[in-house]
């Protein structure tokens, strides 16, 4: 997509009309552009070749950043609807796309796809047209449901697992693999990468790896553990100000590390059970002599109706069980049996309270 450059013997008039010329041209290209930018399907070389037209004249930049403003005004161009097509009928069964033009043109629900994605690009500053364009990536957020886990493999070959109602935000691009834990607990086998440190944040906690296993869990009241499978892991206590500096401690194998809400780590290094706390991975809970609010806050995570201690003095009893998802609700009225624990059952959750 080169601009041709004008003669200086040209006359007034041709220039003029070279100039109008030379603008269609790069109204045309930048329409283009836009076209495949938001096409969802773009690659390295080609973003590559964009940066370069785009950053080649403040024409360039001028005709994109009008096209843009046309496009997220009047919607769907001729240009994309002829993209389309052709995607459609390069990627798909034939038999699957026998609509007519004017049908793609009048379908409401590709118009507001179209829509809904030009509007989160242009909302998110997806293109910068300064001296160079950075085609920021908005975060992916991943969620479990009550009552099951989740596999995710990200698309930098890392796979994670969450626990239920937990959820996650990722960023994977060619500089960076960000992940942001909003809730509940994951685990992580990271895909090794020198060139890209994995990161995993929550709070003022953040987890740095290249290649490992691990889990981090936030608890009921915002603490989080760290909790090391294979490999080395770094947790820094991230400073509330500049001038601070961060607190990082090495986690290996089978170490695990407990932070609270303001990054500050709460108790040295300890070793742990890697049978007793990945457990949940093969949907099974173990406890040993672990205190009654923090089983409960697990059990939460699988039953659709959520239990709750009322009682303050026995969210500190000391529990020993094992058991599957599905042996969750008979577990609790074992545990009432067992522990002199009145169990009550309401129409929207269960209650604990002491007997």
């Amino acid at each position: 997509m080169n601009i041709q450059e004008k003669d200086a013997t040209d006359s007034p008039s041709t220039t003029l009309e070279s100039n109008k010329s030379a603008s269609s041209i790069q109204q045309i290209e930048a329409r283009e552009w836009l076209t495949y930018l938001y096409s969802g399907h773009t690659c390295a070389t080609k973003r590559d070749e964009f940066i370069t037209w785009l950053n080649h004249n403040e024409e360039n930049r001028h005709a994109f950043s009008q096209s843009q403003k046309v496009w997220q005004t009047l919607g769907m161009t001729d240009s994309a609807v002829r993209w389309i097509e052709q995607h459609a009928s390069q990627n798909s069964e034939p038999s699957t796309f026998t609509r007519s033009k004017s049908r793609l043109i009048t379908s409401a629900s590709m118009l507001a796809a179209m829509a809904a994605s030009i509007a989160l690009l242009v909302v998110n500053g997806v293109f910068t047209t300064t001296n160079s364009l950075e085609i920021t990536q908005p975060p992916t957020a991943f969620t479990s449901s009550i009552g099951e886990n989740r596999h995710i493999t990200l698309n930098d070959g890392t796979d994670v697992t969450l626990a239920g109602n937990s959820s996650i935000l990722v960023v994977i691009n060619r500089n960076e693999r960000r992940v942001n834990l909003r809730k509940g607990s994951a685990y992580f086998d990271v895909t090794h990468d020198p060139s890209r440190v994995f990161t995993v944040t929550a709070q003022h906690t953040e987890v740095r790896v290249r290649g490992t296993a691990f889990e981090v869990k936030r608890s009921l009241n915002n603490s989080l553990k760290v909790s090391v499978k294979r490999g080395l892991v770094d947790v820094a206590d991230l400073p509330e100000q500049e001038d601070q500096s961060e607190h990082i401690l090495q986690l290996r194998p089978n170490e695990q590390l407990r932070a609270d809400i303001n990054g500050g780590f709460i108790s040295p290094i300890t070793q742990f059970n890697p049978e007793t706390e990945f457990a949940w991975l093969n949907e099974r809970l173990i406890y040993d002599n672990v205190a009654l609010k923090n089983v409960i806050m697990d059990i939460n995570r699988y039953v659709k109706k959520p239990v709750v201690i009322l009682d303050e003095s026995i969210k500190e009893l000391p529990i020993t069980a094992s058991l599957t998802f599905a042996q969750i609700e008979p577990m609790l009225a074992a545990l009432a049996s067992a522990y002199s624990i009145r169990l009550t059952h309401e129409d929207t959750r269960s209650i604990l309270t002491k007997e």
